[in-house]
């Protein structure tokens, strides 16, 4: 019952971080008519999230390997609260939307890898079910926020700023939930930081065939389903574009769920793979979208690029806490999420691409057989690992 109580406290932190850092998402289009933005602005917003997560994710892990858990969890935590403060005063001010973004980069680096690590610490006697809570916790802040944001953009009062109100009441009870936690990494006196990426060197081989292609399904694909098609189907569904945005960010999200229950059932050696097919189907319901003016596919491609999330999400830290070496499970965890965040670039990939090449289409069906290739690697890599374990 303590550690079930430990992890909850970890969940409704972590939680409260989750649901900020896609409060913002669905309300890129309003600050696109507020300040005269462009498609490719609208992306580059989106993608400086990821630039914030790099130096903390080199940091974080190995530093509450050391320091302690809640050391470096709670600043984080506060954070998350000042970021959205950032923005909520950004509304006029494009240099305030990306320091305000950049901040929620920084946080989710130092909340997502340390409380991945400690709630699999407080789990240990159910370590598939430890990764699953991470990922239900995770993408239920990452669907819930836009939602909101999304409704109270379209139709509610106040759309820039009672959304981050919310969040901010969100990050005072996440903080309260913190004190009860139980401490999980004992002190080595005399050990010090040294960033790293943990990886054992006996397991190297696994962590970059397996673990970082996997990584790119996390965030890759459901940043594609509404960090970038509701901006380029914008002109299709004008008068409901931002809730549409929201309800999208929700879907794939949700999705999370029952692909998470796949994992258990097939194992992450199939789910690796697996993963990247759904998502590259998803892709191709996007690019027909785009093509035809049909957005209301995109709901389908949404559920379909949430569920390739999850099968990557959870079938990856199984692989990463089957490598990993207890004193480097954070520094490790770190690693993951840097490779899993790197997707998150795609929409500003996929823009930048396109305005050299002239066809957001082509783009796209690039997109499409290059995760396709992806999922055809992990079949082929998780395979041998399995035929080299029996």
């Amino acid at each position: 019952m303590g550690r079930l109580s430990g992890r909850a406290s970890v969940a409704i932190a972590l939680f409260a971080v989750a649901l900020g850092t896609n409060v913002a998402t669905p309300l890129l289009l309003i600050y696109e008519g507020r300040l005269g933005l462009s498609a490719w602005t609208l992306t580059a917003l989106f993608a400086v999230y990821p630039i914030g997560l790099a130096p903390a994710l080199v940091f974080s892990g190995p530093a509450s390997d050391v320091l302690g858990r809640r050391a470096v969890m709670a600043p984080g935590v506060a954070l998350s609260g000042l970021a959205s403060i950032v923005l909520l005063l950004g509304r006029d001010s494009l240099a305030l939307l990306y320091l305000g973004r950049f901040l929620l980069g920084v946080v989710s680096g130092l909340v997502l890898v340390v409380a991945s690590a400690w709630i699999q610490e407080l789990g240990r006697d159910d370590p598939m079910w430890s990764a699953r809570l991470v990922g239900v916790v995770m993408y239920s802040g990452f669907g819930l926020g836009p939602l909101v944001s999304g409704l109270i953009g379209q139709w509610g009062p106040a759309p820039l700023t009672l959304p981050y109100v919310i969040h901010l009441v969100t990050i005072a009870v996440g903080l309260l939930a913190l004190i009860v936690a139980p401490e999980s990494v004992t002190r080595t006196p005399g050990r010090r930081i040294r960033p790293n990426l943990g990886i054992p060197a006996e397991s190297a081989s696994e962590f970059w065939r397996v673990v970082v292609p996997t990584a790119f399904g996390v965030f890759g694909m459901p940043s594609l389903a509404f960090g970038l098609f509701p901006v380029i189907l914008k002109p299709a569904m004008e008068s409901v574009a931002v809730f549409v945005s929201g309800l999208l960010g929700m879907l794939a999200m949700v999705s999370i769920v029952p692909a998470q229950a796949w994992v258990g059932r097939v194992g992450p050696h199939r789910a690796a793979p697996l993963a990247l097919a759904v998502g590259a189907t998803g892709c191709l319901l996007g690019l027909i979208a785009f093509a035809t003016g049909g957005w209301p596919l995109l709901f389908v491609a949404a559920v379909l690029m949430g569920g390739a999330s999850g099968l990557a999400m959870t079938s990856g830290l199984r692989f990463v806490d089957l490598i990993c070496r207890p004193e480097d499970r954070g520094a490790l965890n770190g690693a993951f999420y840097a490779a899993a965040y790197a997707g998150m670039m795609m929409p500003l990939v996929v823009t930048s691409i396109a305005r050299v090449v002239g066809s957001t289409t082509a783009v796209l069906a690039g997109v499409t057989v290059a995760t396709t290739s992806v999922s055809l690697w992990l079949y082929r890599a998780t395979r041998e690992i399995r035929a080299a374990a029996i």
